[in-house]
């Protein structure tokens, strides 16, 4: 069966800096990077380079950039037929990174934004396991999406990233995937009990939010598995000397639906899911840093 991965596609621009910039403040890079990004982008290479046939479903810019996108798309492995060329250009994103591997990014939404629900055709719904949702194009276009994925059976896993002040909708997703920030927000937002602690999250967060199953990344420490009726499950990360934390998140996204995807249960998949992610961050760039010879052998 395939992975749906519907969203957004961009250019990333990365400049490598020893700190962060302050207001009104001009430093000089130590190094610059351009290459193919975007979550959804990311997230579908992630799930091809861990076994699964992912499909995405995004608009391109209709200029030269989106072109090389979907090239660099293709060659990692990625299904592009219903990536489409939109009226805009390429999306952007502009990234920092720190000398720590810390980063910051502006996102300029582009073709992303003419993203609509009638994008993904009815046959890719029928003919897939999983579909997976970021926030980087209209809010609309994913609730809808959602919807249409219940409807049809497919189930649906929600990268809730980058939140907005919108309050979500999640009545048609089965699995959200957030980092500790992302999880406060929307506990925080359904009206969850609030602690400002190493577990911002509630006995029960599946239930606060109305879900099955709330996975949160903990970057360095791993990621935390909350299922209804269940207790917690912690799925330690790999220690690694982090170079670049970019894209990280979207590697642990993509690989963990990949590996559902492909009949894992949730907490391999989540275990490969870390170790994959882990592996990203010694080396720049998103995409670029994504593993080609990644083995799926776990102890799980």
């Amino acid at each position: 069966m395939t992975l749906l991965v519907m969203g957004a596609v961009n250019r990333d621009i990365t400049a490598r800096l020893p700190e962060f910039p302050q207001p009104g403040e001009t430093l000089l890079a130590t190094a610059s990077q351009t290459a193919t990004g975007g979550k959804s982008a990311n997230q579908a290479v992630a799930a091809a380079l861990v076994g699964a046939e992912a499909q995405l479903i995004a608009r391109c810019g209709s200029d030269a950039a989106g072109a090389e996108a979907v090239n660099a798309l293709r060659e990692a492995g990625v299904h592009v037929d219903a990536v489409a060329p939109g009226r805009g250009a390429q999306g952007m994103a502009f990234i920092t990174v720190r000398a720590d591997g810390e980063n910051t990014i502006v996102v300029v939404p582009g073709a992303n934004a003419e993203l609509q629900a009638q994008d993904c055709p009815e046959a890719l719904l029928d003919q897939a396991d999983w579909i997976l949702l970021s926030l980087e194009v209209p809010l609309d276009t994913v609730l809808e999406v959602a919807a249409r994925a219940r409807a049809a059976g497919t189930r649906v896993a929600l990268n809730a990233s980058p939140l907005s002040e919108q309050t979500l909708d999640l009545r048609h997703v089965d699995l959200v995937i957030v980092n500790e920030g992302e999880a406060d927000h929307l506990l925080a937002d359904a009206g969850a009990a609030h602690r400002h602690s190493q577990d911002p999250t509630p006995e029960d967060p599946t239930g606060a939010l109305g879900i099955e199953t709330l996975i949160v990344t903990r970057g360095a420490a791993g990621a935390s598995i909350h299922e209804a009726g269940l207790e917690p499950v912690h799925v330690p990360s790999v220690q690694v000397q982090a170079v670049d934390t970019s894209g990280a998140g979207d590697a642990f996204a993509g690989a963990l639906l990949g590996r559902l995807t492909c009949g894992d249960s949730l907490k391999t998949a989540a275990t490969i899911a870390s170790r994959f992610a882990a592996a990203t961050t010694t080396r720049l760039g998103a995409q670029a840093s994504y593993p080609r010879d990644f083995t799926m052998a776990t102890d799980s």
